[in-house]
């Protein structure tokens, strides 16, 4: 499932088959299939072991006392630290930027992704500005969905650019936000 994460975040759904994985691991091909039968049954289980280490990381009681300005740095270090520096993208932007041609279980699967981010990010912008750490113009709904295509783009660019530029997109992300 590592390597299915990867591959899929560097070549995207269409751009990689269980002839890369099969190679990589020294297996053949239906080892693969045994566990799981199709790409897209593969696809899903990677979103979903995302999905759940996400929510183990949100509802973990010690994040609740991290200040919304460390909470916020996390959430980019998963961008930073796991994509931007290895050449990879987003995991979700990955899989939206080909939407229209993946398996409508996929499509699904993919758009629970990325409201249950965009929801995480909404309420601790909501959460932040109310307690005087944030400061940002229009509703925490918008500001969370600006600043997450803003990563997912961010990455895009990274590949051509390098991580610099990428980081220098986080450091302006944080500027507009935090109140001094």
């Amino acid at each position: 499932m590592n390597l299915a994460e990867s591959l899929l975040q560097d070549k995207g759904f269409n751009g990689f088959s269980y002839a890369h994985i099969a190679s990589e691991l020294g297996v053949k091909n239906a080892a693969i299939h045994y566990h799981f039968p199709t790409k897209e049954d593969l696809s899903i289980a990677v979103l979903q072991r995302y999905r759940d280490r996400f929510k183990l990381w949100t509802n973990n009681a010690r994040v609740k006392d991290l200040t919304y300005e460390t909470k916020l740095d996390w959430f980019f270090s998963i961008y930073t630290d796991m994509r931007a520096d290895k050449g990879k993208v987003c995991l979700v932007g990955s899989m939206e930027a080909e939407f229209n041609s993946i398996p409508e279980g996929l499509q699904t699967e993919v758009q629970t992704l990325h409201r249950e981010l965009l929801a995480w990010l909404q309420s601790t912008l909501a959460e932040g500005r109310e307690a005087g750490a944030f400061t940002f113009k229009g509703e925490p709904a918008n500001k969370a969905a600006v600043i997450l295509s803003t990563l997912q783009g961010a990455l895009q660019m990274a590949r051509a650019l390098g991580t610099k530029k990428f980081r220098d997109v986080i450091a302006q992300i944080k500027l507009d936000l935090l109140t001094l």
